[in-house]
């Protein structure tokens, strides 16, 4: 596939998705914010509702109120009782009962009461009856049994203190019976008698409905009985309100009932308790969005054909000036590397790419030439790498001369010397190998203490302890016998003490280490500082210029030493030089992590 039609397609990929995510935010953005404006208005609507739902409370409360703090009312409420006692009931005493009758009938009989609610009744339990309503469709039924009403011994615990019951039917009326709210109360000091306040159910839609409105409303009092519901709620709908109260205390959330979804929003009456709870189905939320979203599609598929009108004129101007490039290049060979790449006028970055393939050319073919040069050095270095190995087999056979003369002589003493130091010559001109384990380490050092024992003999005491963990790691070539050498050279100047050096090796949890310990005279501040100056200076050249570092450091000193574990494990790498009371203490060693690797010479 061609660049220009990879370009365009990939745009293309590009811009759909811009252009469907575009869609998308815009729907979303539009759905949040009618969601919003309707969470508003359903909140707006249910504290408006729950305030109205106890205002009517507060009215049916002010009844009771009324009739409690009117001294005649009262008075005969407390007083009825008594004709019931047993031998206060006679002729006189009928009449007298009558006229307290009289006065509860009359004080209900107001058209403030008559014309708000459906009844207000007075009764006891000895079968007395007062009410609002004593004609027509609301006649009351004053020798109900009131055994079987279910709230009075609710109304009796709350002393005094008005109840509301859920819509039930009347049970007062003898012509018909209505379904009903009501607010109740006892009346205080004795078997006085109930108050019962009665509203109509039917008329509580002047309260929660809206006309012409999509809002839906379920109202339920304080014991999760359901005060009101509107039509066309489902009762697992309103079931599940009930059940999960939480589920509307925020300003906007989604209540699931079957395959519908609503958006809700709650309020509790401040006075009474009373939970109203507005809803509006997802659907008719939404049902404005058509036209935007309609206008959001056009709009990204006008994006869309424009983008790609525009994408298809670039991708053409980018890619004529890159086929003449890839043309000259594969037209570019070993003969004409040297030729000029002609780039038509086009952007920086492709005359860039025309310019970085041309030194690209240059580079190579002076890589070339060098090349041809190294190949003559490469046959010369041969010939130098026979010529120098004709002085170790020379060293080699005069040890073995002396080895013989000591034989002859009988003299094993020099035998051994001979060929300690034949193995330790074999092992120091290796080159095939320039890396060795601890253990061979520690083989040469034995032989190198074998031949400085011969020298000093008993001025020279050396202790090697090495943990068995350790021996198998791999350490440049000669570092032990380096450390050693340069405790017997440096430490003991004009010292007639017997030298006393413990090589020891071991593994912790940070890593594996080996200290050369000696009893000498240890160093001064000044060689110190010259020391962690080529440290500085080893380990600066070789981070910026690789291994080949270790072909300008020579000599076989400590800063020889450092540079030698610092190629082969870089930051890990361990040294550490400080001087202990007795002498000096030589530290190297691998960090199993390379932030814990430690480069000092005495804490520095």
């Amino acid at each position: 596939m061609k660049f220009r039609t990879k370009l365009i397609l990939g745009f293309s990929i590009v811009i759909f998705f811009i252009s469907a995510i575009l869609g998308i935010v815009c729907y979303n953005y539009n759905s949040k914010r009618l969601s919003e404006k309707a969470a508003q208005s359903l909140k707006f609507y249910s504290r408006q509702t729950a305030a109205n739902v106890d205002f009517t409370v507060d009215s049916m409360k002010h009844v009771t109120d009324y009739i409690l703090s009117e001294q005649d009312m009262l008075n005969a409420m407390k007083t009825l009782p008594k004709y019931y006692e047993k031998g206060n009931y006679g002729f006189g005493k009928t009449i007298k009962h009558n006229d307290l009758l009289d006065t509860l009938n009359i004080g209900l009989a107001m058209y403030y009461i008559d014309s708000n609610f459906y009844r207000v009744i007075i009764f006891n339990e000895f079968g007395d009856v007062a009410s609002s309503t004593n004609t027509g469709s609301k006649l009351t039924n004053k020798a109900r049994n009131i055994s079987d009403i279910k709230w009075l011994n609710s109304a009796t615990r709350m002393h005094g203190k008005p109840i509301l019951i859920a819509p039930h039917m009347d049970g007062w009326g003898i012509r018909e019976s209505e379904e009903v709210f009501s607010l109740a109360r006892k009346v205080q000091g004795g078997d006085f008698g109930y108050i019962e306040v009665q509203y109509a159910t039917d008329e509580l839609k002047d309260i929660f409905e809206i006309p012409d409105s999509d809002i839906k409303v379920v109202a339920f009092l304080p014991g999760g009985e359901i005060l009101y519901q509107s039509e066309g709620l489902t009762d697992d709908l309103v079931s599940y309100i009930k059940k999960h109260p939480e589920v509307t205390k925020m300003d906007s959330i989604t209540v699931s009932s079957d395959t519908s979804m609503w958006a809700s929003a709650s309020e509790i009456s401040d006075n009474y308790g009373i939970r109203v709870v507005a809803l509006e189905e997802k659907t008719e939320i939404i049902a404005g969005m058509k036209e935007a979203v309609m206008i959001a599609l056009g709009m990204a598929i006008g994006c869309f054909v424009i983008s790609m009108g525009v994408v298809i004129f670039i991708a053409s101007k980018l890619s004529r000036p890159l086929t003449v490039l890839k043309d000259q290049m594969e037209n570019t060979g070993i003969e004409n590397m040297d030729a000029e790449l002609v780039v038509p006028n086009t952007d920086d970055e492709v005359q860039a790419v025309g310019i970085a393939y041309q030194n690209l050319m240059h580079r190579l073919n002076e890589s070339i030439v060098k090349e041809r040069r190294m190949s003559l050095l490469q046959l010369q270095a041969q010939f130098d790498t026979l010529q120098a190995q004709v002085n170790p087999h020379f060293l080699y056979n005069v040890l073995n001369v002396i080895s013989s003369r000591g034989i002859m002589d009988g003299d094993e003493e020099i035998c051994e010397i001979c060929g300690c130091l034949a193995a330790m010559l074999r092992y120091s001109t290796n080159t095939k190998e320039r890396y060795a384990t601890v253990e061979k380490e520690l083989e040469y050092l034995e032989r190198y203490i074998f031949l400085l024992k011969s020298r000093y003999e008993h001025r020279l005491e050396v202790e090697v302890d090495c943990e068995e963990s350790v021996k198998q790691e791999q350490l440049p070539k000669i570092v032990l016998q380096q450390l050693v050498e340069n405790s017997i050279q440096h430490g003991y100047n004009n010292s007639k003490n017997i030298m006393k050096i413990y090589v020891h090796g071991w593994r912790d949890e940070t890593g594996w280490y080996f200290e050369v310990r000696d009893n000498g005279q240890g160093t001064t501040e000044e060689v110190r500082e010259e020391l962690n100056k080529k440290m500085r200076k080893i380990r600066k050249k070789i981070m910026s210029r690789g291994s080949s570092i270790e072909l300008e450091i020579g000599g076989m000193g400590l800063a020889n030493t450092y540079a030698r574990m610092f190629l082969v494990y870089n930051g890990r790498a361990v040294f550490r030089i400080r001087n202990l009371e007795e002498g000096l203490s030589v530290i190297i060693g691998v960090s199993e992590k390379e932030d814990e690797a430690d480069v000092s010479g005495d804490d520095c």
